[in-house]
């Protein structure tokens, strides 16, 4: 159970990563190619650039959700601590996920 949460955290984290530099590339490619006359493609971009955030976020929640009762098992945080925390997350992970289903592109603020 240990190896598991330590390579979900981790893994995780990388997909954060790798999420967040490719939201800030998509995000640049829509800037610009919405400043061009008659170039369709910034509307397109921007929604990969939402979906990619949004994603990002998934990862992050699912790295903090992981990575604490990781170092719960391993004894550095002692059972208090990995609960406060933990209830936190779920929380925050609840409050996230209901302002990223109105952000994304067929939630209900962006709806027709």
């Amino acid at each position: 159970m240990e190896g598991l949460l330590y390579e979900l955290s981790r893994t995780a984290g990388a997909a954060m990563v790798l999420a967040l530099l490719s939201s800030l590339c998509t995000g640049m490619i829509a800037y610009m190619t919405s400043h061009m006359p008659g170039d369709q493609r910034a509307t397109d971009a921007f929604r990969i650039t939402r979906v990619l955030a949004v994603f990002g976020g998934v990862a992050a929640m699912a790295g903090g959700l992981t990575g604490i009762p990781y170092h719960w098992i391993n004894g550095d945080i002692d059972l208090q601590t990995c609960l406060i925390i933990e209830t936190g997350l779920v929380v925050l992970t609840a409050l996230w996920a209901a302002v990223a289903l109105a952000l994304m592109p067929g939630g209900r603020l962006h709806s027709r």
